[in-house]
């Protein structure tokens, strides 16, 4: 049987964070909107993929999960759920995503973050696209940051030996002129500016429901990943919910999970206040954000993007890590949204302090973002759709 070839495979490589795998979701989403005759499949070993995706008719294809613990700032790669280290992964990933590109021929793949992968799996694929005509993307967020990957001699002229185009996911409003002009140096060629890809814009194309009109929670709490702060961070905000009460309304805090012990810890921190309500990372999430007062987040771009798609005043948590780009973003957008972010280290943090910030957001007025480009995902998609439709 002569089955007709993939239009789209976007590739989004998994780590600590959700950022890469909300992207890539966000996009292919976009493109199933747009034109939902393309064939589109999205590939990475991130676990919440799914949630990512919720209703949106976007179909993916789970891979063995890389995974990385934080010391010193520093992350590092550990063995997965599977066993294999990630080194042992890289090679194993590699041989699946070359199988997958060899089988379903996508005309155009879309590489989030790294153009050789987080440990060169893509290599093998990108040898086997010349044999099946496919042409390669690359997509970085807005604020690259210290990324050994991106900055290598390997990230370059593998770029410049497979790719045919840059896509830059930010905003040169707010970021300005900088960040687009060091991809150029770094790879050769201009990028395309998207703007902000934004998982919420695009999800809620599939939501069904009205939607919120004045907030029900006192504030929704995402903690995507835990790190070597996490359990001091956790004991803290218990603290800080418990002398603050129920005044304000309902907490609703979503969670990573963790090892045995680390859910214990948190399901004891909180089963003893009435006014929080504790769940896993998943789709009640976006609904909760859109009825609360506030959010409290760390400074990762996809709950970035959440907070500036929902217009929440945030506090936001900056863990203290050797890679800048958190801080140096957060920089670029508090100039333009002032007071509405409140930025507080999660080193040393007291209940007091937090206290203070989430009392002082809860009096702000909603953020305007009317003036940051959000449709990423959707310019994204129009751009990939167009090479699509050239080489038809």
């Amino acid at each position: 049987m002569k089955i007709p070839r993939l239009d789209v495979m976007i590739y989004a490589h998994d780590g600590r964070g959700l950022g890469h795998a909300s992207r890539s979701a966000a996009i292919g989403m976009a493109l199933r909107r747009l034109d939902p005759q393309l064939r589109v499949l999205l590939v990475s070993g991130c676990k919440q993929t799914a949630t990512l995706i919720d209703n949106a008719p976007l179909d993916w294809i789970k891979l063995p999960a890389y995974e990385t613990t934080v010391i010193n700032g520093k992350s590092t790669g550990v063995a997965g759920h599977s066993n294999y280290s990630d080194i042992q992964l890289g090679h194993l990933r590699g041989e699946m995503i070359r199988a997958l590109v060899a089988r379903h021929r996508p005309r155009v793949v879309l590489a989030d973050h790294t153009p050789q992968g987080k440990h060169r799996e893509l290599l093998p694929a990108l040898k086997t696209s010349r044999s099946v005509n496919s042409r390669w993307l690359l997509g970085v967020r807005g604020i690259v940051g210290q990324v050994s990957q991106i900055a290598s001699p390997l990230a370059k002229t593998t770029f410049q030996n497979h790719y045919h185009g840059l896509l830059w996911y930010g905003d040169r409003r707010i970021l300005g002129g900088g960040p687009p002009a060091e991809l150029q140096v770094r790879f050769g060629i201009e990028p395309v500016e998207t703007g902000y890809v934004c998982r919420l814009a695009e999800l809620v194309h599939w939501r069904v429901g009205p939607q919120p009109s004045q907030p029900k929670f006192a504030g929704t709490i995402s903690v995507p990943w835990l790190g070597e702060k996490s359990r001091p961070l956790v004991h803290t905000l218990g603290q800080t919910l418990n002398n603050l009460g129920d005044a304000h309304g309902t907490w609703r805090i979503f969670i990573a999970g963790g090892d045995h012990d680390t859910c214990g810890m948190i399901e004891a921190t909180f089963e003893k206040l009435p006014s929080c309500r504790v769940s896993p990372v998943g789709p009640d999430y976006a609904d909760a954000l859109l009825y609360s007062k506030l959010a409290l987040i760390y400074g990762g771009y996809n709950s970035l993007t959440d907070v500036l798609w929902s217009r929440r005043p945030a506090v936001v948590l900056v863990r203290e890590m050797q890679d800048s780009e958190q801080l140096l973003h957060l920089e670029r957008l508090q100039q333009h949204l002032g007071a509405g972010l409140r930025v507080i280290p999660e080193t040393g943090l007291t209940a007091e302090t937090l206290a203070n910030a989430i009392e002082n957001q809860l009096r702000s007025p909603p953020l305007t973002t009317e003036t940051i480009g959000l449709a990423g995902a959707e310019r994204a998609a129009r751009h990939l759709m167009a090479l699509i439709q050239a080489d038809a």
